[in-house]
């Protein structure tokens, strides 16, 4: 049964992979941008860069218009900044974000980080700048991007009414938690942390296929022990190990999961 519905996603879509979520503005990729880029578009169809806050967004839009058949952006609001934003504050970086909307592709990363954020204040800080960013997307027929680190139930809550897509990006969740998400129809985005956690690996042969995403969130998460800094060419580890656990071709899972990508960032054009 499982293979039957495979194989339909597959004569639907593409057979490449898409990095669903890195941040190749990281002054880790200072002198060799253009070749972490060359060697992404040798394995890749598409990479989603997720800038975090103006400055970011400013360098990952100047890196789309040198690469624009290739990348695509997002722009967010980082928990730690989110923690400390006033009202006004608030305002003017979403006001930020609405400019640009005929050149980002959804509204995140932004979320609640419980893992760093430990007083109760500044979590529900995140949480309330959280819902004000899903009221901005769907003003913006956007989908949502959520950071939720060791926060996912809370997040889940404040966007399970979300009228737009929502993707939980670098879920590292519990099984039970991706169960729920993905009940809403929600999706969730695997990192390279499912090659090392037994509960994450778990949960991905627990939820529907389309409904998965994979990504690097480089320069971080690194799959090569060899290789510290992560990049997008690096994707094809993270979904040889998903196609593994669920006993599926890792070429029809690359393909699969890249057009779950570019069904949720709406790219009609790749």
């Amino acid at each position: 049964m499982a293979g039957r519905r495979f194989e339909r996603l597959e004569r639907l879509f593409s057979d490449t992979m898409i990095d669903a979520h890195c941040h190749l503005y990281s002054s880790k990729y200072d002198d060799d941008l253009h070749e972490v880029i060359q060697r992404a578009q040798e394995k890749l169809q598409a990479v989603i860069i997720s800038a975090v806050d103006p400055d970011s967004l400013q360098k990952s839009l100047a890196i789309r218009r040198k690469y624009p058949d290739f990348i695509q952006v997002t722009a967010g609001i980082h928990p730690r900044n989110a923690a400390k934003l006033n009202k006004e504050e608030l305002r003017e970086l979403l006001q930020v974000i609405s400019n640009v909307k005929e050149e980002i592709v959804a509204v995140g990363e932004v979320g609640p980080d419980f893992y760093r954020t430990k007083d109760p204040r500044l979590r529900q800080r995140q949480l309330s700048v959280l819902e004000d960013a899903m009221a901005q997307a769907e003003a913006m027929d956007l989908p949502l991007v959520i950071h939720a680190r060791q926060a996912e139930k809370a997040a889940l809550e404040v966007v399970s009414r979300c009228t737009t897509g929502v993707l939980f990006h670098c879920f590292a969740g519990t099984r039970q938690m991706a169960r729920q998400i993905t009940a809403h129809g929600f999706y969730l985005s695997f990192s390279a942390i499912l090659l090392f956690s037994s509960e994450l690996q778990r949960a991905a042969t627990e939820v529907p296929l389309e409904l998965i995403l994979t990504e690097t969130d480089s320069p971080a998460l690194s799959p090569r022990r060899s290789q510290r800094r992560n990049e997008p060419a690096f994707l094809e580890t993270i979904v040889s190990h998903l196609a593994s656990l669920i006993d599926y071709p890792a070429d029809k899972v690359g393909s699969i999961t890249a057009a779950n990508a570019g069904r949720f960032y709406g790219l009609a054009d790749l």
